[in-house]
């Protein structure tokens, strides 16, 4: 293992770092802080390796772009991978990035502090599949149907809505962003993550390889290095609050009054029960199947298709 260490150490030195490239899922944000310290900091570097990282142009094809190896990783959400799996895409979840759900239900008016407050009232949503799925459950945990409360299709416009009254409540919404920009504007929001609404819990963001690369050794060693890393960068991040804001400063468009609430607020969902990147086997097949009840998934899926913990520490391998 020392002499393996001291090889990469010596490559970089050498300047014989392989270069790969990271899509992020949307643009650069809290939630992206583990690579970007790792960057930053020269964790990549030390491992052998010259990281990019990239906003998408189309959040849409990034699991494309990994199984075409247009991109060697990607951050992309559970579901997406499971959907994408279902369809024979050759991809796999190899890290969590966020392994808590940052999808929420929220509302601003007092008198909401839970699910079942909603019998009545109004919700705005999306009106993508996955909301209405979302909705159901989270209405039937609490005795509820559909039917109890009047559902808005109000697109993206979720905040705007919520802030207009337009809408009572909103599903859609995360719980470090939104969350964080209604509590600065002075407001104290109900904030109910899924999977405290009767939503099997998942990892909302997950780093992404492609899995017929994975046979190349080449490959798998390049996917084995960038985890690690990622995972020493995530693990310094939280332990270092005032320099993870400092990074985020420079690498995201985000305002620093905002990244002074969020970031802490996102540091702390970094970690899971086992610890920072590691996936429960378990969840993802018990989330699978509550996607294909819901028709979500238009089979069945293993979640040992989906996912590996093969490039996580041992702690991570339940």
């Amino acid at each position: 293992m020392r002499s393996a260490l001291a090889l990469l150490a010596t490559l970089a030195a050498a300047g014989t770092s392989h270069h790969v490239t990271l899509l992020l899922d949307w643009t650069p944000n809290p939630d992206h802080v583990g690579f970007f310290y790792a960057r930053d900091t020269g964790l990549f570097e030390k491992s052998g390796l010259d990281v990019s990282i990239r906003a998408p142009s189309d959040p849409t094809a990034a699991l494309k772009l990994v199984a075409a190896g247009r991109t060697d990783f990607a951050v992309s959400y559970e579901q997406e991978v499971l959907i994408a799996v279902a369809k024979k895409l050759p991809v796999v979840a190899v890290a969590a990035v966020v392994p808590h759900p940052l999808n929420s239900i929220m509302a601003i008016d007092p008198g909401i502090r839970s699910v079942r407050d909603l019998k009545g009232r109004s919700i705005g949503i999306t009106g993508v599949p996955a909301d209405y799925a979302a909705l159901d459950s989270a209405l039937a945990g609490a005795g509820l149907q559909r039917s109890d409360v009047n559902v808005v299709s109000v697109g993206y416009n979720l905040l705007p809505a919520l802030l207009a009254h337009k809408v009572d409540a909103v599903l859609g919404v995360y719980r470090n962003v939104e969350g964080v920009e209604l509590q600065q504007r002075g407001l104290r929001p109900t904030i109910i993550p899924l999977d405290r609404a009767g939503i099997p819990t998942y990892d909302e963001l997950v780093l992404v390889a492609s899995s017929s690369r994975m046979q190349a050794a080449d490959y798998a060693a390049e996917t084995r290095d960038f985890v690690r890393a990622f995972l020493a960068g995530t693990a310094a991040a939280r332990a270092d609050e005032p320099g993870s804001v400092s990074i985020l400063r420079r690498d995201t468009a985000s305002s620093a009054r905002f990244l002074a609430r969020a970031t802490p607020a996102t540091l702390a969902l970094l970690s899971g029960p086992d610890g920072v990147g590691c996936m429960r086997t378990a969840d993802w097949q018990r989330f699978a199947s509550w996607m294909r009840a819901h028709r979500l998934l238009a089979k069945p899926v293993d979640a040992a298709q989906a996912m590996t913990t093969r490039f996580l520490p041992t702690r991570c391998r339940a």
